[in-house]
């Protein structure tokens, strides 16, 4: 299982590993996420859920939800595949 590793308290996952938890090859990955294709977000946990963090990745169809322990380790992790929304032009 993969796992995070924290530099100067930013979360650090390999490319690879999440591309593939995306299904998207390391290429395309690492291409969206320097163009702002694939946008990403942390959150903390509180109360209950103190010392565990959630690491989201937000594609156009897709999002992929990372729930890390405090170690490092992964807890959980959920993919989202929606159709893309279809956008209606006036006549």
């Amino acid at each position: 299982m993969i796992s995070v590793k924290w530099a100067d308290a930013a979360p650090e996952i390999d490319a690879a590993a999440a591309a593939k938890a995306m299904k998207f090859s390391v290429e395309y990955f690492i291409r969206q996420i320097q163009r702002g294709g694939i946008k990403g977000r942390v959150e903390r946990g509180v109360g209950e859920d103190d010392g565990k963090h959630r690491l989201a990745f937000r594609s156009h169809d897709r999002e992929l939800t990372i729930v890390v322990g405090p170690n490092g380790e992964i807890i959980s992790q959920e993919l989202i595949v929606a159709s893309p929304k279809r956008r209606w032009r006036r006549a």
